[in-house]
């Protein structure tokens, strides 16, 4: 009897690991160039494939948007980070939300100068990762 339960126990512990596994999968994952430049005059570039800032006066701050859609035919989960140089200076609208299928949202990022003192670029990374809801 014992035995029996032990193989239940376990058989329960392997399906729960593999659910968890199953719904942590990453089903895309998009990494987009940002940068913005610290210095005396306002300005803005529209290069495209990038999330640029252009250049930002001390003390100010710049936004752009993106529009981020569900292509998949199921819920999605968006998880969007930034790194490198630029990321204590980036501010998400919104964060960690569920898009259903064919949904989509518009996104503000937005970069700050605060604490920044020397006139040159400012680059990082923004990762926008979708996985199942």
């Amino acid at each position: 009897m014992q035995r029996k339960n032990k193989i239940l126990l376990s058989s329960l512990i392997i399906v729960g690991v593999v659910f968890v596994f199953m719904n942590s999968l990453v089903l895309s994952k998009e990494v987009i160039s940002t940068e913005f430049v610290l210095g005396e005059n306002m300005g803005f570039d529209l290069s495209p494939g990038k999330l640029n800032f252009g250049q930002i006066v001390p003390g100010n701050s710049a936004s752009r948007e993106i529009t981020i859609e569900n292509n998949f035919d199921k819920k999605i989960k968006i998880s969007i980070k930034s790194s490198g140089e630029i990321s204590k200076n980036i501010i998400v609208s919104e964060n960690n939300f569920i898009l259903n299928p064919s949904e989509s949202k518009n996104i503000t990022f937005s970069a700050y100068t605060d604490g920044l003192t020397e006139f040159r670029s400012y680059n990082g990374k923004i990762i926008i990762i979708s996985k199942r809801a």
